[in-house]
């Protein structure tokens, strides 16, 4: 085994790069908390062994492309790396010496190093001129990353303007800022300290990589300690290895640079909104079932057919049989399909996001309704939708079917959760190969709408929510999402042009924040209350209570007492609280002037309707209605209910 080696003496005489197929920087709380625990509670007198650091040398046709370090390479002689293993933890040793730089003054000593000497050192090197400067670490090529770690974390100036941001360099934000804050309240001689122990006191064992070994199996073979990577990142890996086995007359080249710019558009997009980070997993896996097939088989299936079946070194080499036979065009156009993906993708999960040519505003409205109502299993065939180049128009007709259809069947229908996911995530890769039209697909959702709506089965969940937990719509899962619709239909109709209910505001239980009002409360001891509903048994008043026509969305915080006053106080309690003042849907019920339990029979039925109509689909008559709704004893004559079946 190599000798320990200090940091001091990793950076001397070193430029030191990460390689295009290493992912990002990853690290995070845990591991931040785990490394500065380490540095703190080590004894001057002691050395901590921080692990394996594995560089590669650069080739001199690779290095040779490096302008801005050319002179540093040879007019100084300074050698090039790679690193292959250990990028983690060597950029994190990086980013906390830049943070003690910016803690200390400038005319301060480390360990008897100037600020401007360890800056030499470890950051940026300067000539004397200081016309001619180079960075002693960073990324190979020019992506997000790179340019995060040069502007925002060294502080340095570029002329890129390139301010894109992603996972990866929200990480090494995260990370400075973790250390600066780490270092905010320690001494000078408490840094100087911290700043010795980390350059001589963590070592390393050092290994060179022989020309001889393969880097890139080397890589996906190695013990990563810290953060395991993803399938995503060993994917990427796999693709740039397998473009060093195609002959260079072959494209390989483009193929290579093709690779990394989807890579680092993907990461892009998966971070472009830094409070919705999206899942790579489920993109890739999402992404697979649109472009490849769909399987049956659970968890990692999609990984098993990228790395060990489709993306193999004997694919390329000698496959077995002709059609596995792995060309540099077939990889290609897989890796151009993610690029294309990536942004619907990231669209779909942020249809409010300002994006270029994501400007359709109906499609906003249908995008946002199945984010609010969860894709369930048609985010395949909704991708592929984007992907295939369709038109807006066209779109959005598939878009208004599959909320439907998501809506119906297992909102209203309360089907099982797979009801119909193989049949439609089969057709996401025939749809994007055009092999089906969208008139085809429509009809075919609509046909299995047709198929497997039920207003009993509806009606049989109503009323065992009554039976376990008493209380009805108001635990129905699809309750928010309906009233929510029912609000913006009111606002499209005119009624009032104010938005002043938000899906957030709507979703988000806070304290003192009733989202989902009753009209007539739960705790009804007040006069109002009992004059209206006191001829009422107990379960007749429950069943009321909880009943569709009773429940109303809130736009704002309402003072808990208010909710158990009199209907004319709910209105308006003469301090610009109360229904006068709030949603569409408030207003609305403003407009009333009592509440009594015919208006909540009348509302209900109102709400049903709506139903029926934005939906597309049929409950039954007035007096089965009445028996879903729980408030049929109302007429003591009624007929025997009509459903539709």
């Amino acid at each position: 085994m190599n000798a320990l080696v200090t940091l001091s003496s990793i950076f001397e005489q070193r430029i030191i790069r990460i390689p295009d197929y290493q992912r990002g920087y990853a690290w995070q709380d845990q591991q931040l908390n785990d490394f500065w625990e380490d540095l703190i509670h080590l004894s001057p007198e002691r050395v901590h062994y921080t692990g394996v650091l594995t560089i590669e040398p650069v080739e001199e046709e690779n290095w040779k492309r490096w302008e801005n370090d050319l002179w540093i390479i040879e007019g100084k002689g300074y050698k090039p790396f790679y690193i292959v293993d250990g990028q983690q933890r060597l950029t994190t040793s990086v980013i906390l010496i830049q943070a003690i730089l910016e803690r200390v003054p400038n005319d301060a000593e480390l360990n008897f190093q100037t600020v401007d000497e360890i800056k030499q050192k470890y950051v940026l090197h300067s000539a004397t001129t200081g016309i001619r400067k180079s960075f002693l670490f960073g990324y190979e090529k020019d992506n997000p990353s790179d340019e995060f770690l040069r502007t925002n974390i060294f502080l340095e100036h570029s002329a890129s303007n390139n301010d894109e941001q992603t996972f990866y360099t929200q990480n090494l934000s995260y990370a400075k800022d973790f250390f600066k804050k780490k270092l905010v309240s320690l001494s000078p001689e408490k840094i100087a300290e911290i700043f010795k122990k980390l350059t001589q006191k963590f070592k390393f064992n050092l290994y060179e990589i022989d020309a001889e070994i393969d880097v890139f199996v080397t890589f996906e073979t190695m013990n990563n300690r810290g953060k395991p990577l993803s399938n995503l990142e060993l994917l990427k890996n796999r693709l740039i290895y397998l473009s060093t086995l195609f002959p260079k007359q072959s494209g390989s080249a483009e193929l290579r640079n093709n690779i990394n710019l989807t890579w680092k558009t993907i990461y892009e997009y998966l971070g472009r909104n830094p409070e919705k980070l999206l899942s790579d997993e489920d993109f890739l896996r999402n992404h697979w079932i649109m472009y490849f097939k769909f399987t049956r088989q659970t968890g990692e299936d999609y990984k098993i057919y990228l790395l060990n079946e489709k993306f193999t070194v004997q694919n390329v080499t000698h496959p077995k049989h002709e059609k596995d036979q792995l060309t540099v065009e077939e990889i290609n156009a897989y890796v151009m399909s993610l690029q294309q993906a990536v942004k619907p993708w990231f669209y779909m999960h942020n249809p409010s996001y300002p994006l270029k040519d994501y400007t359709d505003e109906t499609n906003h409205k249908l995008v946002d309704r199945l984010v609010r109502l969860g894709y369930k299993s048609f985010k395949p065939l909704v991708l592929a939708a984007f992907c295939r180049g369709s038109d807006f128009q066209e779109i959005n007709w598939l878009l208004r079917a599959v909320e439907r259809y998501i809506f119906t069947i297992f909102t209203l229908s309360r089907r099982r959760v797979h009801t119909g996911d193989s049949t439609f995530l089969n057709k996401a890769k025939e749809y994007l190969n055009h092999h089906i039209d969208t008139e085809t697909l429509v009809n075919d959702l609509n046909n299995w709408v047709d198929l497997y709506f039920s207003a009993n089965k509806f009606r049989e969940y109503v009323a065992e929510n009554y039976e376990v937990g008493r209380q009805g719509f108001y635990h129905w899962d699809g309750i928010r999402y309906f009233l929510f619709e029912y609000e913006q239909s009111l606002k499209e109709k005119g009624k009032n042009s104010t938005g002043k209910l938000t899906w957030k505001e709507f979703t988000t239980r806070l304290e003192d924040h009733i989202t989902l009002e009753h009209i007539y409360p739960q705790t009804d001891t007040d006069p109002y209350w009992v004059s209206h509903f006191g001829h009422l048994n107990s379960q007749e008043r429950t069943y009321l209570t909880h009943s569709l026509g009773n429940l109303l969305p809130l736009s704002r915080a309402k003072n808990s007492s208010l909710q158990n006053d009199s209907f004319n106080l709910k209105k308006n309690d003469g301090q610009g609280v109360g229904y006068y003042n709030g949603s569409v849907s408030e207003n609305e019920v403003n407009t009333k002037d009592d509440w009594t339990p015919v208006e909540i029979q009348e509302r209900g039925i109102a709400l049903l309707k709506f139903m029926e109509t934005r939906w597309l689909v049929e409950l039954g008559d007035d007096a089965f209605k009445e028996k879903l709704l729980h408030v049929d004893f109302l007429n003591t004559d009624a007929k025997e209910p009509e459903a539709i079946v």
